[in-house]
């Protein structure tokens, strides 16, 4: 009878063999065999606390059978009672030393309680019985790819695939694994492999949508995440991938569509609302709703955690030497290198302690450049948010400062733990974060004119001077002869991000070219790699009456100094708006080109009147649209003036306050030194 029963339990007919099982037990109401297989049918279908009861009895009735001891131990994992399970495998193994399966088991415990290396020990030890062990093998692989060892993964996996089984999950698992390597490319083959074998995959797509994206495949990426969409319509991450691809194709309103639908699926999606949030920045309609929402976002994400959290003991005297924590995803090669470096530079380390706390999981030359200027230098990489919190408490940090508002990678809700007593946002994000746990915004009286607070919900402080200081990159070529002279037609130019690049500033810059017979129009962004993505913004310019021929698109560069080359092909730039350009602004000015800028109503809007009253060049800001157009078109008039600008305009920007490394540092201390007093009377 009991062989009839197990024979219905391997074809899948649970409720058979639970009758025949029960009929065994109406005649040996102890045989344990029968005991344990109702016991496992239990298990499988969701009835736990019998399972147990009728297992623990199997185990009574026949303690020498080791194995309901590996059942129990599973069947207690299942319930979350880790250390009774963890007993129950441990006993087993008492038993029978080199049992591979439970040997697994165990590990897959101690892996799903945090013991990383305890369960890694365990898979090892699987492997030297049993090489071709492949569930040891997968399970080892993805512990390294967690713990960050990505080059022990990436051979974990590789070996895998050479023993030809288990594919499917091998070739994705070493997909994630390239990927997290920056090896976008090899990624991209892993998953397009993977889709060969199971095109219904949704997360293959998803991740391959995202290799594309890296790569500049913008409406390719676009194409699988739908794909993923379409195969799991509730996958939030793929929403708000999507909306990334969107953004980076300038289509905004669709790109704030499927931020909210990720968030509409996801509310705790702190990410996905961040991506809304910046997002809304470029072509900012409403400027109070944009404000309402980061309130939103504080509400949703934040606010909870300052009541959890205090900073820790100071001392509060306002003579001593002052500990100033930086902190950011972007201390590599990136723009916010070019500002930041300038200040770390030139800080007093008679006054100031300086931190960084650095969330860069790829350090690069320039990570190891900037770690040379600190006291103390922290990898937060792969730091959970409370113990990055914990770290700043433990370090005494007093002014802790964000570089990076609701960028990418951002990690405000280390702040929304208030860690520091005193909290400031600066340079990486040109608006509020919206967080009642910060408390201050550096910025300058043209970013942020005075009356202009109603949309911060920090204290602004305003450096005099500006509130920006550029350095510019060491691979920087010399400026070129003005291309004007080899071409004989302006070109005009704009290397920022194409999501900046709005219908508005294609009908203003159109109406510059057709005002301009002749001129070009010199445009560099990586999404415009993309085929189609250039298709489109050739089509709107085509729209507005310039044809496309008179679009000169450039392709990606590899290399800072590859790129800073490409103003050779641009004798005058326009900005961008309501969005200014930052790094691209200065670069052009480095390089001799000068740049038209239209000031705009909020501080994105105004970080090129900024830049450009720093440089001393306040006559290339424009008032109104139509002032923008007279001035790109009175520049282009003047060839003999772009030549002479060409030869002395970096010379000029390095005299002025824009590149001031000492002046702006001293002023941002003294803005240090002038909060730090305030908390002191708090406490006092």
């Amino acid at each position: 009878m009991f062989s009839e029963a197990v024979n219905h339990y391997q074809a899948g007919r649970l409720d058979a063999a639970r009758v025949v099982c029960k009929s065994i037990l109406a005649q040996q109401a102890e045989h344990a065999h029968a005991l344990h297989l109702t016991g496992v049918i239990a298990m499988q279908q969701g009835d736990l606390n019998e399972a147990e009861r009728l297992i623990r009895r199997a185990l009574q009735a026949s303690p020498a059978e080791v194995g309901f001891l590996n059942t129990l131990g599973s069947l207690l994992r299942r319930q979350g009672r880790m250390h009774e399970a963890r007993v129950c495998f441990e006993q087993y193994l008492e038993l029978v030393p080199k049992d591979a399966e439970v040997t697994c088991n165990l590990a897959n415990l101690l892996k799903s309680e945090g013991e990383l290396e305890q369960a890694a020990r365990l898979y090892r030890q699987v492997l030297t019985w049993n090489p071709q062990h492949l569930n040891a093998r997968l399970s080892l692989a993805y512990l390294l790819r967690r713990q960050g060892a990505l080059s022990e993964s990436e051979i974990c996996f590789r070996e895998g695939l050479s023993q030809g089984a288990m594919m499917p999950q091998f070739i994705f698992g070493l997909g994630l694994v390239l990927a997290g390597q920056q090896r976008h490319e090899e990624a991209e083959q892993c998953f397009r492999q993977l889709l060969c074998i199971e095109p219904m995959n949704a997360d293959a797509n998803f991740h391959l949508g995202n290799a594309l994206h890296v790569r500049g495949l913008i409406s390719e990426a676009e194409h699988h995440h739908r794909r993923c969409l379409e195969l799991n319509p509730d996958y939030p991450e793929a929403w708000n991938n999507l909306g990334n691809d969107l953004r980076d194709q300038g289509r905004l309103d669709e790109a704030r569509y499927a931020y909210r639908k990720a968030l509409h699926l996801k509310p705790d999606y702190m990410r996905a609302h961040s991506n809304l949030l910046f997002s809304m920045l470029y072509d900012m309609a409403d400027s109070q709703a944009v404000y309402e929402e980061h309130l939103q976002w504080d509400n949703m994400h934040a606010a909870g955690f300052q009541a959890l959290y205090k900073g820790g003991s100071h001392d509060a005297g306002p003579e001593r030497k002052i500990r100033i924590g930086y902190m950011s995803p972007d201390f590599r090669e990136h723009s916010v290198a070019y500002f930041i470096e300038p200040i770390l530079v030139a800080h007093d380390h008679s006054c100031f302690e300086i931190y960084c706390f650095s969330d860069v999981s790829r350090p690069d030359a320039v990570t190891a450049r900037l770690k040379g200027y600190t006291d103390k230098w922290l990898d937060i990489s792969t730091c959970s948010d409370e113990a990055v919190a914990e770290t700043v408490r433990q370090e005494g940090i007093d002014i802790l400062v964000d570089l990076a508002g609701h960028t990418s990678h951002h990690r405000l809700m280390v702040f929304a733990r208030k860690p520091a007593p005193v909290q400031v946002t600066y340079i990486g994000y040109p608006a509020s974060t919206g967080m009642t746990a910060m408390d201050y915004r550096l910025t300058d009286e043209w970013a942020d004119p005075i009356g202009q607070e109603r949309c911060h919900s920090e204290k602004l402080l305003r450096l005099p001077g500006g509130f920006l200081c550029y350095t510019p990159s060491a691979d920087a070529p010399q400026p070129a002869p003005l291309p004007y002279a080899k071409n004989g037609h302006i070109s005009f130019g704009c290397f920022n991000h194409l999501s900046k690049v709005t219908p508005e500033v294609v009908e203003v810059w159109s109406q510059v070219l057709q005002q301009l017979p002749g001129s070009h129009l010199v445009l560099k962004h990586i999404s415009l790699q993309d085929a189609k993505v250039r298709e489109r913004y050739l089509q709107m310019f085509e729209e507005n009456g310039v044809a496309g021929d008179r679009i000169n698109i450039l392709d990606w560069s590899a290399s800072v100094g590859e790129h800073l080359s490409c103003y050779s092909q641009v004798d005058i730039a326009l900005d961008t708006f309501p969005y200014n350009g930052t790094t691209t602004t200065c670069e052009a000015l480095w390089m001799g080109v000068p740049v038209v800028c239209l000031k705009g109503k909020t501080h994105a809007g105004r970080v090129g009147l900024s830049l450009l009253e720093s440089a001393g060049r306040q006559e290339w800001i424009a008032g109104n649209k139509q002032e923008y157009i007279s001035l790109a078109l009175q520049l282009a008039a003047d060839p003999e003036k772009l030549i002479e600008l060409r030869a002395r305009l970096r010379q000029a920007l390095a005299a002025s306050s824009l590149c001031d490394r000492s002046a702006t540092t001293h002023a941002l201390e003294d803005v240090y030194r002038s909060i730090w007093p305030e908390f002191c009377e708090s406490e006092a």
